[in-house]
């Protein structure tokens, strides 16, 4: 893969989705909603299938710069990153319980399937980084994997519709701690790590976009009903991590300590962006459970960049980190979206 290529790729996968990128409206038919919804899922799968076979697959082995590790990370790094990797070793529970739940959804239960090969390598990266630098034997990997079997993932939410809006959140928030891992990584001097976490951030972002767009096809279809679930699971989120990971009260405080996740970037990185991301309505945005400060902010954004965009003078300002393999500086990408 080459450089440009590959910037390309990963500028994308970081971008797509966010509150400046519009969408492909939902095309409204007479067939019912379930129907509609399951035609939307389906093709929004077969888009994401063929973008990531053609664009956004990645190697362990050829992608990774494996020769340029080094044991420059700290120890905290090292917690933060094993404590990551011990929260993707509940992917069984993940994929299958989520699947038995969507399972009459063609399109849903085929990404499903294709987002649980693609977590199945942050987990196995991650693992191989631990080693590969010394932060941890393999027996001591081992051993945390083996303290880890006695719990088990069990669903947060019951319906299908419930769920896409968790994982919406989820997804954005994982992304969200690997990018500011990377950060972290980069300022250590560790390329590899960095380059690791590059990949598997552009994962997670490709991922919340999908789900972004099932809960925005919700919204088209019934949005009184959406609302109130995009509230209630707000009202009730958590992260998985709380209730499977042992001793997580004092991991999490050295993940938040180290500023790579918290309240603070729960609530600025990931809560406010993905109702920015939806762009709701004011009256939407009321029954989002914010403040009417926050959705008087939110809907007077909206309002410029709606008018932006017919005026097609709507500019779109990204930093992205080019790729640590080849060592560019960052810059900064300006384009103008038509």
């Amino acid at each position: 893969m080459d450089t440009k290529t590959e910037d390309q790729v990963i500028q994308t996968q970081l971008t797509q989705g966010r509150s400046d990128w519009p969408d492909e409206p939902l095309k409204i038919t007479t067939a019912s909603i379930d129907a509609q919804i399951e035609d939307f899922f389906y093709e929004a799968y077969l888009r994401y299938f063929k973008t990531a076979e053609s664009r956004r697959r990645w190697s362990i082995d050829h992608d990774i710069p494996w020769a340029e590790i080094t044991d420059t990370a700290s120890e905290t790094t090292a917690i933060i990153v094993e404590s990551f990797s011990a929260v993707e070793m509940f992917l069984p529970d993940y994929t299958h319980k989520i699947t038995d739940l969507v399972r009459k959804s063609r399109g849903r239960a085929l990404f499903q399937a294709n987002w649980g090969y693609e977590e199945s390598k942050h987990s196995m990266v991650l693992d191989m980084w631990l080693e590969r630098s010394g932060k941890r034997t393999e027996d001591q990997i081992a051993e945390f994997e083996r303290s880890l079997l006695g719990a088990e993932w069990k669903l947060p939410f019951e319906s299908p519709r419930q769920m896409i809006c968790y994982t919406m959140i989820q997804e954005l928030a994982t992304g969200v701690n690997y990018t500011n891992l990377r950060e972290r990584a980069e300022s250590e001097g560790d390329v590899c790590l960095a380059r690791v976490l590059r990949w598997v951030a552009a994962d997670e972002s490709a991922h919340y976009n999908f789900f972004r767009k099932g809960v925005k096809a919700f919204m088209e279809l019934d949005p009184e009903g959406t609302v109130k679930d995009i509230k209630w699971v707000f009202d009730h989120f958590t992260m998985p991590a709380h209730a499977l990971i042992p001793e997580w009260d004092e991991r999490g405080q050295v993940i938040e300590e180290a500023g790579v996740y918290g309240p603070k970037v729960y609530l600025g990185k990931v809560r406010r962006p993905v109702i920015e991301d939806l762009a709701l309505t004011r009256e939407q945005l009321r029954g989002t459970g914010l403040t009417d400060a926050e959705v008087q902010e939110i809907a007077d954004k909206e309002d410029e960049r709606q008018e932006a965009l017919r005026l097609g003078q709507y500019k779109r300002f990204t930093t992205i980190a080019t790729s640590p393999r080849y060592q560019h500086p960052q810059r900064t990408v300006i384009s103008t979206i038509p």
